[in-house]
């Protein structure tokens, strides 16, 4: 327990400062943006990804859960809770229309709340796995809709290509999620790991990460020059 401990101990705090600082930045900014918070928000979720991870590395179990299911919940922490919130806050930046601006800012609220339902959904409870997963099909369609038809001139062509790319992603993969959710798996839990897992992993959050570090699209509210709210 103390070397898992050890281990943890620095991500858990860079995770935290990270976290802080960009709170910092979003209070910092001329406006309050949703999105910017959401971008300090989604830390938690590596936070909880590490609690995940250290029963896995302990080898205990934590909520009646065992490995795998152990680190299948930390990658699915950092993926579809980070990641995903991640990405969405990001791509807030790269459109100028309000409407699409709007649709995309209440997705940084049903990310989190969608999440929370699939969790109760692995603790037994009825229907929800169907309703989180059903509902996490419509987030990324509507996600990839909002950047596709919000005018999203503020980033570069190349970045935004693949960004529409890595969008695209998880309205193929969340097919066999959805059909294990609604009881007629198409994949065994490994495969599930394989082809929805990990392929949303680097096809969605890292290609969506490098394509809006990439394209570096603003925020929409600017920090103020003379203030620093990094340490």
């Amino acid at each position: 327990m103390a070397a898992v401990i050890a281990i943890l101990t620095v991500p858990v705090l860079s995770a935290i400062t990270v976290g802080s600082i960009l709170l910092r930045r979003a209070f910092a900014r001329e406006k309050l943006l949703p999105e910017e918070f959401a971008l300090a928000a989604a830390w938690v979720f590596v936070v909880g990804s590490m609690v995940w991870l250290g029963a896995y590395l302990n080898g205990s179990t934590l909520l009646g859960f065992a490995s795998p299911w152990t680190w299948i919940t930390a990658a699915h922490f950092t993926f579809a809770g980070y990641g995903a919130l991640t990405v969405t806050a990001l791509s807030c930046r790269v459109v100028t229309n309000k409407r699409a601006l709007k649709i995309l800012r209440i997705l940084l609220i049903a990310h989190p709340v969608t999440y929370l339902v699939t969790a109760a959904g692995i603790l037994g409870y009825r229907y929800c796995d169907e309703i989180a997963t059903t509902t996490y099909a419509i987030i990324f369609l509507i996600q990839l809709g909002a950047v596709v038809f919000g005018k999203p001139t503020r980033m570069a062509r190349a970045p935004l290509v693949l960004l529409l790319f890595a969008l695209s992603v998880p309205l193929v993969t969340m097919v066999p999620a959805l059909a294990w959710a609604w009881g007629i798996p198409i994949f065994d839990i490994f495969e599930m790991v394989r082809y929805h897992g990990i392929v949303n992993a680097i096809g969605h959050v890292g290609l969506g990460l490098c394509a809006l570090a990439w394209g570096r699209a603003q925020s929409h509210s600017a920090i103020p020059k003379g203030l620093h709210p990094t340490p």
